[in-house]
């Protein structure tokens, strides 16, 4: 079953998947964070855990109980800045 997280140190926003095809787990997160001096951080990627249960303590144990409206609003802030910042590359080197 999926499930939803969110890692408030790390801003981190994750959605477990466990794939019952090979017996391994995808956590798929998103990372999205405006710095005060303006600089940013956003990233997304997946890691891949050998089991369930590994993947359940080290969600327990960094992250709490999340939605998956509130991934999906992490994505959506992730595809915002990613255009923002590939818009201003285009322009800067005149693609």
């Amino acid at each position: 079953m999926i499930s939803y997280w969110k890692d408030l140190k790390q801003r981190k926003t994750y959605k477990m998947d466990p794939d019952t095809r090979d017996g391994v787990v995808h956590l798929f997160w998103v990372q999205v964070h405006m710095n005060d001096d303006g600089s940013f951080i956003h990233a997304r990627g997946r890691d891949i855990i050998n089991k369930k249960e590994n993947a359940e303590k080290i969600l327990k144990e960094t992250a709490l109980p999340y939605t998956e409206q509130g991934y999906i609003d992490s994505l959506k802030d992730y595809f915002a800045i990613d255009k923002k910042v590939r818009e201003q590359f285009i322009k800067q080197y005149k693609l």
